[in-house]
């Protein structure tokens, strides 16, 4: 997603299910329902192609970056040793669809760094007619022997999964349209470059159910949405000493094997977790809390959100111009088993974190003809306290957006 002004980009994967279609791992689940096609978006570009039983899917999704990079190296350690990266994750995939069933499995690469790598291989299956649907991608974040640095992050590993299923209504039911179930976990295993025997052991889990109904008036089709998550961070295992030290490991709610950073010092994982130090995460951002805010310690941290989005859906008369519109209201709750002022005091909280925002999100597709469609979405509001900043040394500017565009191509 390219980002024109800079909000929790957070926000926007949480709320939206199709950022990158199937051209992610995370979202792999609409593989086997679209038609041919070639879509270059910003920060995505791919092909699916294949008989009407058989598809084949390619395609690259921005990672480490928003600079729509590919390949570069201009990244260098110690002078003279220049690094060269893979920007962009890369997935394949092939499947055969019938009415009865469909089957698929897929493959993504993620090069997070030149010590860090991240495999997932994704189990896709759909039954009745398409309306059931699953994705299972498991992440496998794996630490190499660095080329260019006398480190080596070898002992480390971290795998996530992010398993989504969903049950889609017959057309002729009033009111339900279709339900979405996610079950998350992580796990990562960082071990001390300097003494192998010394580690940090991390783990989450997380649920997530989506309810969309739908509405039909003569104009306008109207999609609300319920949404309720749940994440809780388990406890961490550090080995550092022999004992464990509160004040030192930061629990997460969020382990994820493509949160890892996997960048090697001479002291260790550059991460003090697998997905970044909660404790000087982005904060609060509309709505959605993504992580403790700056200045508190949170042991076994977990967060509770529950959001009511609504869809607003139509198109010109002549269907050249389709529209979508999605305003949503969010309130999100953060609490832990002990919340500290800092990494340095006793002083506890003992209220939990509540933020309650709102988000507007916008697609207009435009069809000069059948097969070709220009694409543009905007997403606008929030609590973020970046968008706050953002205000203030803008002139007191209102506007602060996340926005991408591209083409689809269908064939």
């Amino acid at each position: 997603m390219k980002k024109i002004l800079l909000t929790a980009g957070f926000i926007l994967i949480f709320n939206i299910s199709n950022l990158f279609a199937f051209y992610h791992s995370g979202n792999f689940i609409d593989f086997l329902v679209h038609s041919n096609q070639v879509r270059v978006r910003v920060d995505a570009l791919g092909v699916l192609a294949g008989p009407s039983n058989v598809r084949v899917v390619a395609g690259l999704t921005g990672a480490n970056s928003l600079s729509d990079i590919i390949f570069d190296n201009i990244q260098n350690y110690q002078v003279t040793n220049a690094v060269n990266r893979f920007i962009p994750a890369a997935l394949v995939g092939v499947g055969y669809d019938s009415d009865l069933f469909g089957i698929a499995v897929g493959y993504e690469f993620l090069y997070q760094s030149d010590a860090y790598m991240v495999h997932t291989p994704i189990l896709h299956a759909t039954a009745l007619n398409d309306s059931f649907r699953i994705s299972i991608p498991v992440s496998i974040g794996v630490g190499y022997k660095s080329k260019v640095q006398n480190i080596s992050l070898s002992g480390t590993k971290v795998v996530s999964t992010a398993v989504e299923a969903r049950y889609y209504f017959p057309k002729e039911m009033p009111v339900l349209s279709h339900i979405r179930l996610f079950v998350n976990y992580g796990n990562a295993y960082i071990q001390n470059v300097l003494e192998r025997s010394q580690y940090l052991q991390q783990s989450s889990f997380g649920l997530q159910a989506r309810v969309h109904f739908k509405v039909e008036t003569p104009d306008v089709l109207i999609e609300p949405i319920f949404r309720v998550q749940y994440d809780q961070a388990l406890a961490t295992k550090d080995t550092v000493d022999g004992t464990y030290n509160k004040k030192v490991i930061v629990d997460n709610f969020d382990v994820t094997a493509k949160g890892f950073d996997g960048v090697a010092t001479a002291t260790g994982a550059s991460s003090e977790s697998a997905n970044g130090n909660p404790n000087i995460g982005s904060g609060f951002s509309g709505g959605y809390v993504a992580s403790i805010p700056a200045g508190f310690y949170a042991e076994q941290p977990y967060r509770v959100c529950v959001a009511v989005p609504v869809g607003f859906r139509a198109k010109s008369l002549d269907e050249n111009i389709s529209f979508y519109l999605e305003p949503a209201l969010s309130f999100t709750m953060i609490n832990a088993k002990n919340i500290y002022e800092s990494s340095f005091s006793e002083n506890r909280r003992t209220t939990p974190f509540m933020s309650l925002g709102y988000v507007v999100y916008g697609e207009i597709y435009i069809r000069p003809v059948k097969s070709l469609e220009w694409y543009i979405e905007v997403q606008a509001g929030g609590t973020s306290r970046v968008a706050e900043t953002m205000k203030n040394s803008w002139g007191n500017t209102q506007l602060v957006f996340n926005g991408s565009t591209g083409f689809h191509y269908y064939f």
